[in-house]
């Protein structure tokens, strides 16, 4: 008989990760967002998965050093978070203060018209959060 060891490891992130649902192209929502939000969203290298989920990413940086990454949960080949397949994109906010920030900026985002729905995700639920975990090539 076959023995299974499975690897519980219980994460600690440094991010939050924010779902988006809207029906706009992310470029227009990058617009959108910089427009509304006073925020520098720029193309960047696709955050690459297993070599084969390809999906777009767009950085934003603030005088803070608080770092934006938006990343399309739709690829030609799947899903980035396969659990939530409603979602089209997902905001993660590495920033120092984003608790005294929270809900000021959550219900900025939900005023704009473009973004139908906006909630907090929640990694600690989600098996596949680790996809979350972007490896930026500083020169």
């Amino acid at each position: 008989m076959k023995k299974y060891h499975t690897l519980d490891c219980a994460h600690d992130y440094d991010f939050v990760v924010l779902a988006i649902n809207s029906h706009s192209k992310a470029y227009k929502l990058c617009w959108i967002l910089n427009q509304a939000l006073g925020l520098n969203f720029e193309i960047t290298e696709n955050h690459i998965i297993n070599e084969d989920l390809i999906f777009s990413k767009f950085t934003s940086e603030n005088s803070e050093g608080g770092i934006l990454n938006l990343l399309s949960n739709r690829s030609k080949k799947g899903h980035m978070i396969p659990s939530q397949k409603s979602v089209n994109y997902f905001l993660i906010i590495n920033q120092e203060h984003w608790i005294v920030e929270k809900y000021d900026f959550l219900s900025k985002l939900r005023a704009i018209n473009d973004i139908l729905l906006v909630f907090e995700f929640e990694l600690d639920k989600e098996k596949n959060s680790d996809r979350f975990i972007i490896h930026d090539k500083k020169n």
